[in-house]
């Protein structure tokens, strides 16, 4: 009985070498051949996105004729298109002082909203978005430096 077993099974046994060769050629196929270059936008050289999260990106923009500088926020759709949703120039910049009072919106468009803040910092404020979330940016000056992210849960009442 085992005899007859073993020799039912031995085709099987030598295919079985051949059809892993098989199976890896087959996947050698479908690898990619080319190096992925993934990166966070705050990190990729031909992005000027400030922030590293979050589906926006919030730049700065030095004009280079006139040394001028703006504060652009984009919002990125579902289908991974940038639109306009803040663009304060430079000229609407220059009407608030250096160290406002008191925190003070700048600009607004639905979720983003641009804020000079009394430590004389730009902050960008995403959200809520899914799952309530608040992203967050904080900068200094224009051209921006001293760039901080944060998130955090709205507490939004029940309606």
């Amino acid at each position: 009985m085992l005899r007859k077993l073993l020799h039912a099974a031995l085709p099987l046994i030598t295919a079985a070498p051949l059809l892993a060769g098989g199976v890896v050629a087959l996947a050698a196929l479908f690898l990619p051949t080319e190096k992925a270059l993934a990166c966070l936008p705050c990190d990729c050289p031909q992005n000027s996105a400030l922030n590293c999260y979050g589906g926006f990106h919030v730049n700065t923009i030095v004009n280079p004729k006139t040394g001028t500088c703006a504060i652009e926020v984009l919002g990125i759709d579902g289908a991974g298109s940038g639109y306009g949703a803040i663009y304060a120039t430079a000229r609407e910049l220059a009407k608030f002082p250096d160290l406002p009072e008191e925190n003070t919106l700048i600009e607004q468009y639905y979720e983003y909203s641009l804020y000079k803040l009394t430590s004389g910092e730009y902050q960008v404020n995403v959200g809520p978005l899914a799952e309530n979330k608040v992203y967050v940016v904080i900068f200094r000056g224009c051209p921006a430096t001293e760039v901080k992210e944060s998130t955090y849960i709205a507490d939004i009442p029940a309606g």
